[in-house]
């Protein structure tokens, strides 16, 4: 793998933090700052363990840099779904959602990686 490798995997970390951000300009608060670092943690928690599989050098593929690009899609749509379908007053309970979405994901990510990874081993 390159060397821009983890420079791409940081760059897929930081759009959590952008993402928070733009909502809250959005929203016209820009005093959310102080609430950045345990809403980060929240919303990236996905990411942030796919970035783990990536320490590991075996491991890293161009399908993580797919799967954080991935996570990233579903924590946009789900942003926006909690932005425009949910009633303001239950924002907060919505998020509570994203946990086993984000739960399934890594699930069927995880599966694939495997099959992949069988079917490479196989050919080779």
């Amino acid at each position: 793998m390159t060397r821009s490798f983890p420079v791409l995997v940081l760059l897929q970390l930081c759009a959590p933090a952008l993402l928070y951000l733009l909502v809250g300009v959005f929203n016209g608060r820009t005093t959310g700052i102080q609430y950045l670092l345990p809403n980060y943690l929240f919303m990236a928690a996905p990411h942030l363990l796919v970035a783990l599989v990536a320490l590991w050098p075996r491991a890293r593929r161009p399908a993580l840099l797919w799967i954080l690009s991935g996570l990233n899609v579903l924590l946009v749509a789900f942003q926006l779904w909690v932005l425009f379908a949910v009633p303001v007053r239950e924002s907060g309970l919505a998020w509570v959602f994203y946990i086993p979405l984000w739960g399934l994901a890594l699930s069927v990510c995880a599966v694939a990686w495997v099959v992949t990874d069988l079917v490479r081993r196989r050919s080779s």
